[in-house]
């Protein structure tokens, strides 16, 4: 249950005091009124020079700041200024105990019960009921208000619901939390893909306000991803003493300085690791600044080591803070920081939510570092496990990195490049089976998908669905490639996000462009699972799959969409028969919405929010 204390904890952490010392950070005291001024702009003006911890849970965009604190929020009535100023309403609900003596003698069984509201239990021989009772930490049953009401007992917690919808709680199946160490975060939103003018600007900012040696940090968009004019030599030249990092939005393509490049050990001639590259300055072998796949997997990985265990743990208590008030009840959790480390900071953390920790090792010239995280236990505490592996075989589309087997339209001279050879995704295969660990396999462009189902149909004799095989992506599998998936028995992990860059997408592949099947998916049989890799907002998600910028002929019901959210998470993460329904015998893991989202117009969805967040029976966060 977080109280109103670990809410204040949690403003004074967002904007705590710098290591490097400056003079423009806030007191704990003007935290809200900061937030409430932020919400009423539009450009997004904040002490942004001000070091903090760089990591927010919801990267892609500065621009949601104000209202995520808002989601965080207990205090909800007319007279708070916030909520004023982003116009919401006080959910309504009430709680009681029950009253009756009346009920059977085993009722005492039922420790909490769900009454009067639209419970979707993703459960599809029982889609919809009105209530549901939990006993032992499970769902004891669903059903008609009076069936749940007559296996109450007088010490049974009866939660009105007041017509709320009640969810399984979301199980983000994709994602990249990393706690980074401190700096300055650049007020550049990714998505909106500003020019090299006004980046060098903010840098330039950046530099004067604060000491030699700050880090400073940003996100690119498409247009500074693919700007050959950005490497160390242009940012050496605005912060000749600072480090400076910027990260491109897809994550496959950063951008360093010197002083960042030596920090993070990376040598001037450093040769490429397997699956990566470094761009060289022009007639040498000298890094450029530009690092590319798997070649900036140590440096983020040196970047990510900078931060302390502690402040690692505050992190991941942040993060769970807003996966709560999202109705997130699980994350499988793919971070740039060393699992062994994660894992120190996930002991301390203690999260309310469960976390899955998915090994992502990096590499070095001529082999993948595999061991990575091999002595981690498979669990650290009850809500926290690690298993899997996690290998990326091409880029994305939006550097022209995804390998597609036929030139991009809006540029013939490349077609993408695959990171491994097809001896070395079978080998990835052989470890799995030899290590009994589940493996996941980003394939995004066609020629990807295509070498590794080749390398899956070389293991004939193996059932890789009770493998738990991923595919995750895979936006190029063509009308050719969709039986030989379905044959394997893999799991897709889709990202409707990403569905958002439709014009990009478009540039790409061309009008007349066939990729990002997702509802055909479903109609095969597919097993799919959501996750967001990018903003932690899963309503966010759901928008992006039932109306699929990209292709709307591909869009998705509401109901398939939070099945995939929730019951398909839980299957990829191996835990199918554990949770994600609201179903007897499942975890009491779900969330009750501040809207109906079954109905409401879909470009309404990104501003619901839990009002209540339930971890296997236990009221983790409650606003109604």
């Amino acid at each position: 249950m977080i109280d109103k204390q670990e809410y204040s904890r949690a403003r004074r952490l967002s904007f705590r005091g710098c290591s490097v010392g400056c003079s423009c950070h806030p007191r704990p005291d003007r935290f809200l009124e900061l937030l409430v001024e932020f919400a009423r702009t539009t450009s997004g003006d904040r002490p942004w020079k001000v070091p903090i911890q760089l990591t927010q849970p919801f990267h892609w965009t500065c621009g949601v700041e104000g209202f995520q604190a808002y989601a965080l929020s207990e205090k909800r009535g007319a007279a708070d200024p916030l909520l004023e100023a982003l116009g919401s309403t006080r959910p309504s609900g009430t709680r009681r105990k029950a009253t009756s003596s009346k009920r059977p003698s085993d009722a005492r069984k039922v420790s909490t019960a769900l009454v009067g509201g639209k419970v979707f239990t993703a459960d599809r021989s029982n889609l919809w009921c009105q209530a549901a009772a939990i006993a032992d930490n499970k769902i004891a049953a669903v059903g008609t208000n009076e069936a749940i009401l007559s296996l109450c007992s007088t010490d049974t917690e009866i939660i009105e619901l007041a017509g709320r919808t009640v969810i399984p709680g979301f199980n983000d199946a994709h994602l990249h939390h990393t706690p980074d160490p401190t700096g300055i975060r650049l007020p550049v939103d990714g998505f909106h893909n500003r020019d090299l003018d006004h980046y060098a600007s903010l840098i330039s900012e950046a530099v004067e306000s604060s000491p030699p040696g700050t880090w400073i940090f940003g996100e690119m968009g498409e247009r500074l991803i693919n700007e050959p004019a950005l490497d160390r030599y242009f940012l050496d030249k605005i912060a000749p003493l600072h480090p400076v990092l910027l990260l491109g939005l897809t994550n496959h393509t950063n951008v360093l300085n010197s002083i960042a490049l030596k920090r993070l050990g990376v040598d001037e001639d450093e040769p490429d690791p397997i699956g990566g590259f470094f761009e060289r300055s022009p007639g040498s072998n000298r890094v450029s600044g530009r690092i590319n796949e798997y070649a900036q997997w140590a440096p983020q990985r040196s970047f990510a080591s900078m931060t302390t265990i502690e402040e690692g743990a505050e992190s991941i208590r942040r993060l769970s803070t807003d996966c709560l008030n999202f109705g997130i009840t699980t994350i499988q959790n793919m971070s740039w920081t060393p699992a062994d480390r994660y894992a120190s900071m996930l002991e301390l953390a203690d999260p309310p939510i469960k976390i899955r920790l998915i090994r992502f090792p990096p590499s070095e010239a001529g082999r993948r570092l595999v061991g990575e995280g091999r002595s981690l236990p498979s669990s650290i505490g009850p809500r926290v496990s690690i298993s899997g592996t996690k290998w990326i075989l091409d880029g994305t589309p939006i550097e022209r990195a995804a390998a597609l087997g036929h030139p991009y339209a809006d540029d013939p001279s490349t077609e993408g490049k695959e990171n491994f050879s097809a001896s070395e995704v079978k080998e990835m295969l052989r470890e799995s089976l030899e290590l009994d660990d589940k493996l996941l396999l980003h394939a995004v462009g066609t020629a990807a998908i295509e070498t590794m189902m080749d390398a899956v149909e070389g293991f004939s004799t193996v059932d890789w669905s009770s493998r738990g095989l991923r595919l995750e992506h895979g936006d190029g599998i063509t009308p050719k490639l969709l039986p030989r998936v379905k044959a394997a028995g893999i799991t897709i992990v889709q990202n409707p996000t990403h569905f958002f860059f439709a014009d990009i997408l478009r540039e790409r592949y061309g009008e007349k462009q066939k990729q990002f099947v997702f509802r055909t998916l479903f109609e095969e049989g597919i097993p799919m699972a959501i996750g967001s890799d990018g903003p932690l907002n899963p309503f966010l998600g759901l928008l992006a799959a039932v109306t699929h910028p990209c292709r709307p002929s591909e869009a998705v019901s509401m109901e398939e969409a939070v099945i995939a959210y929730t019951y398909g998470g839980a299957c990829a993460e191996g835990a199918g028969d554990l949770k994600g329904k609201i179903a007897p015998g499942y975890a009491a893991d779900l969330a009750v919405l501040s809207q109906d989202i079954f109905s409401v117009s879909p470009d309404t969805l990104p501003a619901t929010t839990s009002v209540l967040t339930m971890i296997d029976g236990e009221i983790a966060y409650r606003s109604m």
